[in-house]
Formats: structure tokens, C-alpha cells, sequence
């Protein structure tokens, strides 16, 4: 199961390509402010590779002139497949010789330390790791409102089952990874960060920095989860778990989970994700999974809600 730790300040000489993903869609407002933050990385070995999602705006035109002339960097343009596929699109095309990879969100700004934070943490968790951090709110204008660390009871795969606490773009991967998670490819999945996080927690390492190195920027498009104030974040939150409540996804997201990968996951894992899947099949097992089981979430009212609709059979 993943390994509930803080980043690892082990101050080694680092080296190896980080490929930045970058998904956009009609993103010309911020983009450029985005890659600008990118380039000033303290982290000497940055390449980026972009797929455009079917803008309709004039993003595609824009970057293609700021990538003019950055031979290692690349762009292509597809049709619009969404954030996640678009996400799991670029992580299945990450060149052979990158060594570490991170999704990068097109609205957000990097602090300069952000990648150099990252690599020196997960250069040392062997076989596939994730590292994750937390964000600094900020206004439209980059004017801070709170830190947001999303990760209070650390990170696990009974959490990773149930709550995603991997923000996406703070996700840094290494090269196990990678192809771990570009082996294949599933059908269903919450968002590519929620995927990212439960696979590498099931079958590798994941590393939550409560440090935050990216101003994640609030705005009517992205604030999902989080808000300015504690109300419209918890209210943002329910939301959520209730929509996806009735729609399932995180069963099927489990189901996809065991189908692509239940041959790799340890013993222990493999026991915990069947327990969660199989006390679904009638009230007595849900309502005994819901007061003990060992999934759950972060914070003591989103749990209480995930085991209420558990036992409700909506989750």
C-alpha cells in the first residue's frame, strides 16, 4: 500500500528529464502566464508536451507561437475527448527517455521550486511513486487566499478508494510509473489525477508534500472542491460526493481498478479492495462495511457522508 510519508529531503544531485503534460481547452487567457512559470522551473531539465482538447478559441495559434523555435517541446491538436482522456491521452505518449513526468493544469502558476521539490522527493521511492503537494488558492488575479492541503490523515490506498487527495497538477510521477500507468488503459475513471492516485497507491508509493508550490487559480471553471471559504468548499465537496454518489463512479472506478491491475496489487491491497467491492452485494455486509470498513476519507464529515451513502448503495 502506499507509503504515508512526507517529502524527502535527502538534498542528492538530481538529474533526468521531467516531461510537463499540458491539456488545454479554450485556454488562451492564462496559458502563457502558466508557461512562462514552467520555463522558470529551478530544475534545470524541462520538456513539454502539450495536446490541445478542441479549443475554439485562439489558444492552439497562441502556443503555437510560444513554443516556436523549443525544439524538444511538442504540440498536437486532437478533438475534444475531455480533461481526463485528454490527460491519460499525453501520460500513454510520454517519451521513452523522460524520466520523471507531470500533469500541469493550464490556468495555475508554478512557484520556481515546484519540479526541483518533486524530483528530489520521489527520486528515491522505488518502483513506481507519486508525489503530490499541496496548492495555494489565489484570485484570478494571483491575489492568495488560504493554502489548501487536502491531505490530513495521510495518503493510502483505503483512501485512494474512496477520496482523491492528489491534485493534479501537483502529481510529479517517476518512470515506473509511468509505464505502470500507461500499460493500460480504463474505461472508467473519475479524473486522471483520482486514477493516478488510486493504481500508484495500490501498487507502488505515493508522497504528499504539505508544503504548496503552485497558486492554483479559483475561477467559475476549476472551483470544484474548493472555494474561498470553508462553507463553499464543504459545500462544493458534498456536492460532489453526492453527484458521483449516484452515478457510482467510484465502484466502477474500483471495478476498472481490479479488472487492469488485480493480478499486481499485493495480498494485503488485493484483500482490502475486495472487501470494499464485495460488502456492496447486500444491506447487512454494507451497513457492517460502512461502520468498520477500512476505506475513508480525509476529513471526519466527508467521511461520515461516504459511509452514509455506502450504506445507502451510492457510492
Amino acid at each position: 500500500m502506499a507509503n504515508v510519508t512526507g517529502p524527502n529531503s535527502r538534498g542528492a544531485p538530481m538529474s533526468g528529464t521531467v516531461e510537463v503534460m499540458l491539456s488545454t481547452y479554450n485556454g488562451e487567457k492564462y496559458v502563457t502566464e502558466l508557461l512562462e512559470s514552467v520555463r522558470a522551473q529551478q530544475y534545470p531539465h524541462v520538456r513539454l508536451s502539450v495536446r490541445d482538447d478542441g479549443s475554439s478559441d485562439g489558444t492552439v495559434h497562441l502556443l503555437e507561437q510560444l513554443l516556436r523555435g523549443k525544439s524538444h517541446d511538442r504540440l498536437s491538436v486532437g478533438t475534444n475527448i475531455g480533461a481526463a482522456q485528454s490527460f491519460m491521452t499525453l501520460l500513454r505518449e510520454v517519451s521513452p527517455d523522460a524520466n520523471y513526468a507531470a500533469f500541469c493544469d493550464q490556468d495555475d502558476v508554478w512557484l520556481p521550486e515546484k519540479l526541483s521539490s518533486a524530483v528530489d522527493t520521489v527520486q528515491g521511492v522505488e518502483g513506481p511513486g507519486l508525489y503530490c503537494c499541496a496548492v495555494r488558492l489565489v484570485s484570478e488575479s494571483l491575489s492568495e487566499i488560504k493554502v489548501h492541503r487536502p491531505c490530513v490523515r495521510g495518503p493510502s490506498f483505503e483512501n485512494a478508494l474512496v477520496e482523491n487527495i492528489a491534485t493534479g497538477c501537483t502529481i510529479v510521477l517517476n518512470r515506473a510509473a509511468i509505464e505502470l500507468l500507461a500499460s493500460r488503459a480504463p474505461r472508467t475513471l473519475l479524473m486522471h489525477d483520482a486514477w493516478c492516485y488510486l493504481v500508484v497507491a495500490g501498487c507502488g508509493s505515493v508522497v504528499y508534500d504539505p508544503h504548496p508550490h503552485v497558486l492554483y487559480r479559483l475561477h467559475a471553471s476549476n472551483a470544484i472542491g474548493v472555494g474561498r471559504t470553508l462553507w463553499a468548499e464543504w459545500s462544493g465537496r458534498a456536492a460532489r460526493q453526492l453527484r458521483e454518489g449516484r452515478e457510482r463512479v467510484l465502484t466502477r472506478q474500483a471495478e476498472e481498478l481490479r479488472r487492469l491491475y488485480g493480478p499486481q496489487l499485493p495480498t494485503a491491497t488485493s484483500r482490502c479492495l475486495e472487501e470494499f467491492l464485495g460488502a456492496e452485494s447486500a444491506l447487512p455486509l454494507r451497513l457492517r462495511y460502512a461502520a468498520r470498513g477500512s476505506a475513508h476519507r480525509q476529513r471526519p464529515l466527508d467521511d461520515l457522508i461516504f459511509r452514509t451513502l455506502y450504506a445507502l448503495h451510492r457510492i
